[in-house]
């Protein structure tokens, strides 16, 4: 009788805690007639299970197929054990607490949007979580916004202080509930609460406005034309009604954000449709349960006239897209309901709670600081914010979505795969920083934190360093940081070996290195790529600043093998803030001043013979203004060249508003580099094609040319980089960097990529930008032999 029964042990790792995984693992052993138990620990979930052989094969086979839909099994080990005495075998299968292992294994589950079954118990008047803004269940609701330790308990979170009521606690103990061991789990009998408080007039009033009626007040204050903070998930939210221009302009002097697009909140997919459009894959991922705000095309941008609903134009002022996303929030669900019942705006900018440059605020005292006395009113609750955490952002380009912010329902990112054989904290870059960490099992990414250029980011920065190694119970005995010495993380990193008490090993990775490293972290290449990396600015091997390379690339090293021709950052950072000064540099590598100032270009209109003179004399001495050979530099000139840009206001505005003029394109101008035998791609023939029509545009047909000067320069890169790539036929081609988050550029170069059989990558989980960095630094440590220990 024996033989027809046996007993496995099993091992689960990934995103299984939090998640519903345990009450899943019990009600499959009770349809299977098995016997046993199921645990989380640090380590991720433990099963051992005895029944017939039959049972629990299939068993096995459907805790991998029917997984809870926020689980990601990364491994299953399964080993096979003796079956149990007769006086030992439990005669029930159990779920038992939660242990604590000295090694962490398990991933954290990134915060996820209200599911569709707790979104009809807060709108269901029989419920007793009836317009409850804090009502989730195991398959929503926060994690990582909330997680203080592993595993995943409630007496880990910042749920701890709120005692179950009696109803919650049946609920939470009750392996068929949906809510069994939903750690947030809490009811307006015993959970947290909303409150309204009241900022007018300079004078603070806590009116004791609580829960619906607080949410009631607030809506009554947006419909009324009010900027307002708003608590979330992983933070404070600014608001204001989108619809109404002298709100989004308060709210812009407020965030001290003149012209940056601001994102817009609507309460459904009909609301988001009236704004604007986009193929099926973008409105599945702004119905997905992350809800990412996800850059779509305007409405009126493609057919011309408003669908019935108008955005603001000073929300995303002459860009193509607007940023939309959805509720994911039970309290920014009674907030929409709340605007219905007084016909108020379905439109809402929200838009994170921080001076531009601070970081996100997370609790009011913050609020207090930055805000108080220029808000309306805030929305609070009293739940702690552990992490901060950001709203994610993506967009749809070369035929995928693409991240370009990780932060909220994606971040934390866990990799499984490649063993780490020294636990490794990578610290980022300067702009965009995120940390990663190596671990055994896997590497984990931080969500954005934000650029590294002022006390309060770096104090949350190091905050995040802090945290995540204490989440993941470790302490990193390697750091890898980025290469350019004067980066705040690479400070910190030096800053941490010097305060540590034992040797510690560091790592420095090239900038442009770790975006092509991050790109193949992502996909889990190993072999050498040929990598192209186009960003703004960052420090080269050489003295100049780079920006525009083409490596020949492996996880530990790489050969520069070709390169935009560099011109000069004529005046360092004002040359950034300015591109004109940009398009005189490149026009001074090719004309002399005179026939420069006979050209009488638009982008020169302003500049006096001493003004032209004196930026000629920088030129000519080199005086700040180093070589750079960035591709967004030039991308930044040549929008100047096209009277897109005067004044550089926030980073990546020269590249969109290029974007929006290719997007209108009437016909194609055949523009080219000129790739030298040294691997050197030139503009200067661009240019040469260009200049001598500039004058000759009259007014009837100078949109139609800017336009397809526009368009095509962005085909000129796309088919530099495919003319590069077919000369090495056996590798495969990467694409990183930040310029590679042109909509326009990458689906041209996936479109001329369409017909060869290279293969192309470029991020999709990950950003293209510096937010990826570290995890590129990452990949480069794990490929790396530990052989240079500095100690303190």
């Amino acid at each position: 009788m024996k033989d027809n029964f046996a007993r496995q042990y099993i091992h689960i790792t990934g995103i299984v805690q939090g998640v519903g995984f345990r009450p899943f693992v019990y009600q499959l052993a009770l349809q299977h007639a098995l016997v046993g138990w199921v645990i989380n620990d640090s380590e991720g979930v433990k099963i051992d299970a005895q029944g017939r052989t039959e049972n629990l094969e299939q068993f096995i086979i459907e805790l991998q197929q029917q997984a809870p839909p926020l689980s990601r099994i990364d491994q299953m080990t399964v080993m096979p054990l003796s079956l149990w005495l007769n006086a030992e075998k439990p005669t029930l299968f159990s779920i038992e607490k939660s242990q604590h292992c000295d090694s962490t294994t398990v991933c954290v589950s990134p915060d996820q949007g209200l599911c569709n079954a707790c979104k009809q118990d807060i709108m269901n008047p029989t419920s007793r979580y009836y317009r409850y803004p804090f009502t989730n269940c195991t398959h929503c609701g926060p994690r990582y916004s909330i997680t203080r330790a592993l595993p995943y308990d409630r007496v880990a979170t910042s749920m701890a202080s709120f005692a179950l009521c009696h109803d919650c606690q049946q609920a939470y103990e009750n392996p068929l509930d949906r809510r069994y061991h939903a750690q947030p789990i809490s009811c307006a009998v015993c959970g947290p609460w909303t409150r309204f408080i009241d900022y007018r007039d300079n004078a603070v009033s806590d009116t004791e406005l609580m829960q619906q009626v607080a949410i009631n007040q607030l809506a009554k204050r947006l419909q009324a034309g009010a900027v307002v903070a708003i608590k979330g998930l992983g933070g404070f939210h600014l608001v204001c009604d989108g619809t109404n221009p002298d709100a989004v302009a308060l709210l812009r002097h407020i965030k001290h954000r003149q012209q940056k697009p601001l994102a817009v909140m609507v309460a459904d997919i009909a609301s988001a449709q009236q704004l604007v459009i986009g193929d099926a894959i973008e409105w599945q991922a702004l119905d997905a349960q992350a809800r990412p705000i996800v850059l779509m095309h305007k409405y009126q941008t493609i057919y011309g006239t408003s669908s019935g609903v108008s955005v603001a134009a000073n929300v995303a002022p002459n860009v193509p897209y607007l940023g939309v996303m959805l509720p994911y929030t039970p309290l920014h669900y009674l907030l929409f309901t709340a605007l219905a019942d007084i016909n108020a705006t379905a439109v809402l900018v929200m838009t994170s709670a921080n001076v531009s440059g601070m970081p996100i605020a997370t609790d009011i005292e913050q609020i207090k600081h930055q805000f108080g006395g220029v808000i309306d009113s805030v929305l609070d609750h009293n739940r702690p914010i552990v992490h901060a955490c950001d709203d994610s952002v993506v967009h749809y380009a070369g035929g995928k979505v693409r991240t370009l912010r990780m932060a909220r329902g994606y971040a934390p990112y866990s990799h499984f795969g490649h063993k780490a054989e020294t636990i490794t904290l990578a610290l980022g870059a300067q702009q965009k920083s995120t940390i990663a960490l190596a671990l055994p099992q896997q590497w984990v990414l931080s969500p954005y934190i934000g650029d590294l250029n002022n006390l309060d980011t770096e104090q949350r920065y190091q905050q995040a360093v802090t945290e995540l190694q204490e989440l993941y119970q470790v302490t990193a005995p390697q750091l890898v940081c980025d290469k350019h010495a004067g980066y705040s993380s690479s400070i910190y990193a030096n800053k941490l070996i010097s305060e540590s008490k034992v040797s510690l090993n560091l790592l420095q990775v090239q900038h442009h290195h770790a975006h092509i490293l991050a790109v193949m972290a992502e996909f889990n290449l190993t072999k050498p790529v040929i990598g192209f990396t186009f960003d703004g600015t960052g420090q080269g091997d050489d003295d100049t600043v780079w920006g525009g390379e083409v490596l020949l690339a492996s996880c530990q090293d790489y050969q520069r093998i070709g390169y935009l021709r560099p011109f000069r950052l004529l005046g360092g950072e004002k040359a950034i803030k300015e591109p004109a000064r940009l398009l005189f540099s490149m026009l001074l590598e090719c004309y002399c001043l005179d026939d420069i100032k006979a050209m009488r270009l638009n982008a020169f209109s302003s500049w006096n013979d001493s003004y032209f003179n004196n930026l000629y004399r920088l030129w000519q001495s080199g005086s700040r203004s180093p070589y750079t050979s960035s591709m967004g530099r030039f991308i930044d000139a040549w929008a100047c060249l096209l009277g897109l840009i005067d004044k550089v206001n926030y980073e990546g505005q020269c590249g969109l508003l290029l974007e929006q003029a290719a997007k209108q394109d009437l016909c194609h101008i055949p523009l080219s580099f000129q790739i030298t035998d040294s691997g050197i791609f030139d503009w200067q023939p661009l240019f040469a094609h260009v200049l001598p029509l500039v004058g000759e545009i009259n007014d009837e047909q100078h949109q139609i040319w800017i336009n397809s000067l526009a368009h095509s320069v962005f085909m000129a890169i796309a088919k530099m980089i495919v003319t590069i790539a077919k000369q090495h036929p056996h590798h495969a081609v990467v694409l990183g960097g930040g310029v590679f988050q042109n909509r326009v550029l990458v689906d041209q170069i996936y479109h001329q990529f369409s017909v060869l059989s290279q293969p192309l990558y470029c991020s999709e989980k990950l950003p293209s930008n510096d937010g990826a960095i570290a995890a590129g630094q990452l990949w480069y440590a794990l490929h790396h032999p530990l052989d240079s220990t500095i100690t303190p």
